[in-house]
């Protein structure tokens, strides 16, 4: 049976400047390569490619404030993504942000903010907090402080892309995946109480209280991001992930909250970073990601999928 079509735009950011990690740069084409639009739209996904934002290359960007590294050109290429996205909320449509690093969601939820009034929740699976500042990073790397940014923390240059306004409210984030937090990371969660569903704690209770925070997040406000670091799904599925996790989310664990978020869940928009096909094993981690995004707008994309097409009865 055919699925009703939903209007997506498919917007590429091959951002690597806010990592050290090389390679994520060629996600984005290399997703295309793979064959993403035909088969989120082979799931009832309208797609439109938009292309990709332009990015400087690497070898002209001066590093600046060594803890803020290529500050200007991240906020310059944040700005263009925040309006592409920005754009697409206008126009009641969805987004796919391909990256890149996981910098480019300081731009893609920016922009949704703006455009929904600042109605809008994010869910957030990564194996790391990306809750550092300017202030704590041990490294310098934006690509570790946007969620910081996102809810107001940090420097302004970053709080502050595509306008003053806060874009994600501290109550409507959920963290899902976290086994490698720094300290002062770990220390902004419980300061300001944040949500954020670990590793351990699903070893401890099961996959049971992460959908009570979807659910919670879902009755809270009517639209929700999902920010999928390819690094919060075990490498043993995700090898191709710019930071492989040995002791991330099982492909039964990503794939059951990604159909719990599809059904519950009003997604506006989904950004998926740090796939870097250098490290894939004959493009898993892109198959398994376009089976995520595909989900995650509650539709579907699977190997169940295809075995039905092949094997329909012809009428």
């Amino acid at each position: 049976m055919k699925q009703k079509s939903l209007l997506v735009h498919l917007i590429g950011v091959p951002l690597d400047l806010g990592a050290e990690n090389l390679g994520v740069s060629m996600g984005t084409d290399t997703f295309r390569y793979q064959g993403i639009v035909r088969k989120l739209q082979s799931a009832g996904l309208e797609v439109t490619d938009k292309g990709n934002v332009q990015v400087a290359e690497r070898s002209k960007v001066a590093v600046g404030n060594p803890k803020l590294r290529r500050l200007t050109e991240i906020v310059r290429v944040s700005e263009e993504t925040a309006r592409l996205t920005d754009e697409a909320m206008q126009a009641s449509e969805k987004v796919i942000v391909l990256g890149g690093d996981h910098s480019i969601c300081l731009g893609a939820v920016s922009g949704a903010s703006v455009g929904l009034k600042g109605s809008l929740g994010i869910i957030y699976f990564d194996a790391h907090g990306d809750m550092n500042t300017h202030e704590t990073t041990p490294t310098g790397n934006i690509h570790g402080m946007q969620l910081a940014s996102l809810m107001g923390f940090g420097a302004p240059e970053l709080a502050h892309v595509y306008g003053d306004s806060i874009k994600i409210q501290k109550e409507n984030l959920v963290h899902i995946g976290g086994c490698d937090f720094d300290q002062a990371e770990k220390n902004l969660v419980e300061q300001e109480g944040l949500t954020a569903f670990s590793m351990l704690d699903l070893m401890k209770s099961g996959i049971g209280p992460a959908l009570h925070m979807i659910e919670s997040l879902a009755k809270r406000v009517d639209n929700i991001w999902i920010s999928l670091d390819l690094d919060s799904i075990d490498a043993v599925y995700a090898p191709g992930a710019g930071m492989p996790n040995k002791k991330g989310l099982t492909y039964r664990e990503i794939s059951a909250l990604a159909e719990y978020i599809g059904q519950h869940c009003n997604v506006v928009g989904v950004d998926v970073v740090e796939y870097n096909p250098l490290q894939d094993e004959q493009g898993k981690t892109a198959e398994l990601a376009i089976e995520l995004i595909a989900t995650f707008f509650g539709k579907e994309y699977s190997w169940y999928t295809h075995y039905l097409e092949k094997n329909q009865i012809p009428g």
